[in-house]
């Protein structure tokens, strides 16, 4: 996921998503806490394997995009603004979220993944993040792996 000085200027909440736009709706366990919140651990495995991502967290949701009962909601938006999601915590129970995807990525779909990954691999801190730099014609290629 990219930093906030990366992010592209779109402003999800007021502009994503358009009207007309359908987006694909339907439930996920995977809390959207567990990959975008506290654990930077999980959010460096996340962003290094759904590249071109960023994501934003909204707490005024009641109502908008004609959601009601919306206590929190994670974004997700590619760099094209071309794919969108969003998860959403109705503030009363934490079993499912009802999550909402637009666009020719499935952005929530390629985080859950990247996020079974993380937790098959052990849950790898940042020290087991390998970089690897090397030349490449004009310039240079930068590689992550695990240690």
């Amino acid at each position: 996921m990219l930093l906030r000085a990366q992010q592209v200027d779109a402003e999800l909440r007021g502009d994503i998503p358009h009207e007309g736009q359908a987006p694909e709706r339907s439930t996920t366990s995977l809390s959207p806490w567990s990959v975008a919140g506290n654990d930077l651990d999980a959010q460096l495995h996340i962003g290094l394997r759904v590249p071109g991502t960023w994501h934003a967290w909204g707490t005024e949701t009641q109502g908008a995009q004609g959601v009601k009962g919306v206590h929190t909601r994670l974004w997700l938006a590619d760099v094209e603004a071309t794919s969108w999601a969003s998860v959403d915590y109705d503030g009363w129970q934490l079993s499912t979220f009802a999550v909402a995807q637009y666009g020719p990525r499935r952005l929530w779909g390629e985080v859950a993944l990247a996020y079974e990954g993380y937790v098959a691999a052990g849950r790898p801190g940042v020290p087991r993040h390998r970089l690897r730099i090397s030349p490449d014609g004009s310039g240079t290629r930068h590689h992550v792996t695990l240690s």
